[in-house]
């Protein structure tokens, strides 16, 4: 724990333009003299000036300081410290653990590109579009009524199919039917279902589109759906695959939408992640998001984030590192393109937290 505090401007004797702050480290043993604690300023520097009883040797952008001061354990040691106004201490070393709270390097602050999307110099765009064949199926409502609606599913064959099972959850009770399947299993609160797919459907044709759907009823008034659908497709020669069709969309606080996706224009929608650092960190963990429908790009903050897309997921990095002392709240604003039809988000990773816990 600890790092440098900055205390704005001072002045060196017989000189102007000089900056002054604490660097602070907590000892976590016993030593009879103090550790060396070494600087690392973003410029290089003719000169550092430390407390009495410390003294400092630079070279280049690194300056260590030293002290014949005996340390104890869990005690505070504090140096104050003068530099140029040219150079900001943006590291701090410790008994080989570097400090995040620091002074952050200049960061590029120029307007967010989710405001003006078409002017980034390199948006992450996947290469080309997906291949049909190796996607999940595709589902598409076609038709609706006060109580319920039809839909379509078209399910791409890799391989000559031997067979097929279909699962989904509905967030209320309806009374469906699969087109394509043997009588369905339903759970006693009607709202979990599979389908075995019959003989003449069960086998398919490689590298063919095997479209089917089902229609679905339920009480009149209520806001029904499809929390999740799951398929999975077996070959003749042996293994299968499962995919999700439908993910149950991620509730997540931290996210929250800024535009609704429209159909008349490019399929797309924006976004913000917030969260307050819990833990002092030299850099942001990888952020994933994860979304129902293929992506084409991400574009996010221009100067500070990147991101990295395949297929349904994008990964956001920092473009250099950033360091993020307890307690920031951490911002970062997106726009996500689609392929083909505006997708929902269905998966949030911060570092190794999973913020959804999907089915």
């Amino acid at each position: 724990p600890g790092g440098f505090q900055s205390q704005g401007a001072g002045a060196r004797r017989g000189e102007e333009g000089a900056r002054q702050g604490n660097v602070r480290v907590m000892s976590t043993e016993c030593s009879s003299t103090t550790p060396d604690i070494t600087l690392t300023l973003s410029a290089p520097v003719l000169w550092l000036e430390v407390g009495e009883e410390y003294r400092v040797n630079c070279t280049g952008v690194q300056c260590t300081i030293s002290s014949d001061l005996e340390v104890g354990l869990n005690q505070l040691i504090e140096v104050p410290v003068q530099y140029p106004s040219t150079a900001r201490v943006v590291g701090v070393l410790f008994r080989d653990q570097e400090l995040c709270d620091v002074e952050p390097e200049e960061e590029d602050l120029s307007p967010d590109p989710t405001l003006e999307p078409e002017t980034t110099a390199h948006p992450i765009t996947s290469s080309q579009p997906p291949d049909i064949l190796d996607t999940c199926a595709e589902y598409k409502i076609v038709e609706t009524w006060n109580n319920g609606w039809k839909g379509n599913l078209n399910i791409p064959i890799k391989k000559d199919s031997s067979h097929w099972r279909l699962d989904a959850e509905f967030s209320a009770p309806v009374v469906a039917d699969f087109w394509a399947g043997l009588p369905e299993v339903w759970s006693k609160g009607k709202t979990r279902v599979t389908v075995l797919g019959h003989d003449w459907s069960a086998e398919q044709a490689a590298g063919t589109i095997f479209r089917t759907g089902f229609t679905a009823n339920h009480k009149e008034g209520q806001d029904v759906f499809i929390k999740w659908m799951k398929l999975k497709v077996c070959w003749k020669e042996g293994g299968c695959d499962t995919c999700s069709i439908v993910k149950e969309e991620c509730s997540a606080l931290q996210l929250t939408p800024l535009s609704a996706p429209s159909l008349s224009v490019s399929p797309h929608w924006s976004g913000v992640f917030t969260t307050h650092v819990q833990h002092c960190t030299n850099d942001m963990p990888p952020l994933t998001l994860e979304f129902s429908n293929r992506v084409k790009r991400l574009v996010v903050g221009r100067g500070r984030y990147q991101a990295d897309c395949s297929s349904f997921t994008c990964t956001v990095t920092t473009v250099k590192p950033m360091k993020l002392p307890q307690d920031t709240l951490l911002t970062v604003k997106f726009k996500v393109v689609f392929w083909s039809q505006p997708g929902k988000l269905v998966g949030l990773k911060y570092g190794t937290e999973n913020k959804c816990h999907n089915q």
